[in-house]
């Protein structure tokens, strides 16, 4: 079974638009929303009528420094102890446009542990021209400690694929203590491109990069376009879009 652990933090109508796309397309699917806003009950109306689970161990996050709420997601489904077998990363804009999802992964993971739109490995400061890594060199003073390595990786956010069974592991190597430290001290941008990915190859995870003719509209910016998401409709492929924020595109996508 999938999990989605889904980061919003503003503006239930479109929340709602998108639990109601993510069912449509992954009818086995559960929904964990993370309210990362600073309206503490935003989404707890739309999650008791929309029947999907509501993360108690919510908080408000800073723009771009949303790292945490995967680890927190992943905690909560260890401490309710909430069966699953693929725990992925969503964020607010991110649609469906087919179906599919879940027989890929079934197909496409097979002898792996995690998915990721491209695995980075980052091992030397100046070298790097990636603005997470930067910050994250940055701060390697830091973060060295609680990764005890002299490297670490890195991905895209949206859409990263875990197993349960890597999750156990990643969360194992967790100095709990440690990383609260840290994360309330660190700085660095979009965290969750290098924190989840490095604890799961330091767990001996064995990861997979999504296809290129998948990824034709998923990206960081610009948005999708209107004629974009229309012309990826007709490729069966093309399963999800990122980033889509505009509303005629949206309610488009909500007409398929």
């Amino acid at each position: 079974m999938i999990c989605f652990a889904l980061l919003a933090h503003e503006n239930e109508p479109t929340l709602r638009q998108q639990i109601r796309n993510l069912r449509k397309y992954n009818p086995n699917a559960f929904i964990v929303l993370y309210n990362g806003g600073i309206d503490r009950s935003f989404g707890k109306e739309v999650c008791q009528s929309e029947h999907i689970l509501y993360c108690p161990y919510s908080r408000p996050l800073r723009r771009g420094r949303t790292g945490r709420f995967f680890y927190d997601v992943m905690r909560w489904l260890e401490d309710t102890r909430i069966p699953y077998e693929y725990l992925v990363y969503t964020e607010y804009d991110v649609m469906f446009i087919h179906d599919g999802f879940e027989a890929f992964l079934s197909h496409h993971m097979e002898g792996y542990d995690c998915l990721v739109e491209a695995l980075k490995t980052e091992t030397t400061p100046h070298k790097s021209n990636w603005t997470t890594a930067l910050g994250m060199w940055k701060e390697w003073g830091l973060w060295q400690p609680f990764f005890q390595s002299n490297h670490f990786y890195g991905t895209f956010n949206p859409m990263q694929v875990y197993r349960h069974r890597l999750v156990k592991n990643m969360l194992a190597r967790v100095n709990k203590p440690l990383f609260e430290q840290i994360l309330a001290k660190t700085d660095v941008f979009a965290l969750g491109e290098i924190l989840y990915m490095t604890l799961a190859m330091q767990s001996g995870a064995k990861c997979q990069e999504y296809p290129a003719n998948i990824r034709k509209c998923f990206r960081y910016r610009p948005n999708i376009s209107l004629q974009e998401i229309q012309e990826a409709s007709q490729k069966s492929e093309v399963m999800f879009a990122h980033p889509v924020k505009d509303d005629s595109v949206r309610a488009w996508i909500s007409t398929l």
